[in-house]
């Protein structure tokens, strides 16, 4: 499974792809908007996790575009909320 997470601190990086070991699955972590691919990694994602208060307006935009039903906003920004958000995800996964 691969998810996509917009916005969050550069320091949040380490513990994000620990966090992706442990659930055993393909995270990328997008923080800034002149990253590039940024297209092709939304296109490819399974879900998409949005950090809104990380977030610029054209990030959330272009989620919205590519993800539509399979993009979570998360108002938090922490590792718990994201460790939150993957565990809704895998439970809906089932």
């Amino acid at each position: 499974m691969r998810v996509v997470v917009l916005g969050g601190h550069d320091r949040l990086k380490a513990r994000v792809e620990q966090i992706a070991k442990k659930y055993n699955i393909s995270l990328k972590f997008i923080n800034q908007e002149t990253q590039q691919n940024i297209d092709s990694a939304l296109a490819c994602a399974d879900w998409v996790i949005v950090f809104t208060s990380m977030s610029g307006h054209n990030m959330v935009k272009l989620a919205k575009r590519y993800a539509k039903e399979r993009c979570i906003f998360c108002h938090s920004h922490g590792v718990c909320a994201l460790e939150r958000c993957i565990l809704k995800i895998l439970k809906e996964k089932g």
